[in-house]
């Protein structure tokens, strides 16, 4: 079955995971609705692609995200698929944040995981109106923390956690709801974070994480742990504790390399 004729929202669709699946998706003959918060990015995106609907929305923003809904519900009420892939990454030495001052440690948590919920949670009764499908994109270091990255961690089990169990409750009261969980491992034409390198082998070409989701959400798994993020996924279920120190001493002394001599 070909992944076509739908209807579908894609959050944080002006870059990265996003535009590359938005494009993807209007060429098998999908409408694409993108949205973002930047006015000028998102301007410019639908300047480049005119196949593309557009809407600016804030999705840490609960009245943002209900006018979101509002214009979804009145231009494309036979939208089918949404497809949270806004997100943010940052490396953080927790030590430097120990001021009692909050804001640099959740602005991960309102975006990657807060907002998937909060959009998600939006747009149910609408999707299951129409036998819809949601993808949630969580990340491979949902399986495995690496040191380096303790609140996009969480955030993206989290969001692990939340799809599985919004999966399992769809499937118990009867709705007619697909929820697939798309996990990728670090992919370095997003340009996500600094450390990406094309030249690292754990990470993934973009083209080739859409053609691994695409035969996923054309064979309805549920799961899609594509490259890298296969592997993670093994190491997070044997010898997590092992795998994980291993993990993060490497990830920890490429972000935040000690000076020679340093303990």
């Amino acid at each position: 079955m070909t992944f076509t004729e739908h209807t579908i929202l894609i959050t944080g669709g002006t870059s990265g995971i996003g535009l590359g699946f938005a494009k993807r998706f209007a060429e098998l003959g999908n409408k694409v609705i993108i949205t973002a918060r930047n006015q000028v990015r998102l301007d410019t995106v639908l300047a480049e692609n005119p196949d593309f609907a557009g809407f600016t929305s804030d999705i840490d923003d609960k009245n943002s995200v209900l006018e979101l809904v509002n214009f979804i519900k009145t231009n494309f009420p036979e939208l089918d698929v949404v497809m949270n892939s806004a997100g943010i990454m940052r490396a953080l030495n927790l030590f430097e944040h120990s001021d009692g001052n909050l804001s640099a440690l959740t602005e991960e948590i309102h975006t990657n995981l807060l907002g998937t919920i909060a959009v998600t949670q939006a747009f149910l009764p609408l999707l299951a109106d129409n036998h819809g499908t949601v993808i949630n994109v969580s990340s491979g270091l949902s399986n495995l923390a690496d040191g380096a990255h303790p609140i996009y961690n969480l955030t993206k089990a989290g969001v692990h956690f939340y799809s599985d169990a919004l999966r399992e409750q769809a499937k118990y009261f009867g709705k007619n709801l697909r929820v697939v969980e798309l996990v990728p491992p670090l992919v370095a034409e997003t340009n996500l974070e600094e450390h990406a390198s094309t030249d690292n082998p754990t990470n993934m070409k973009l083209s080739d994480l859409i053609n691994e989701a695409l035969v996923g959400l054309e064979n309805d798994a549920e799961r899609i742990d594509a490259g890298f993020a296969k592997i993670l996924h093994q190491m997070g279920k044997s010898n997590s504790e092992e795998n994980t120190s291993k993990l993060s001493a490497q990830m920890l002394g490429n972000y935040f390399p000690k000076e020679k001599g340093e303990r």
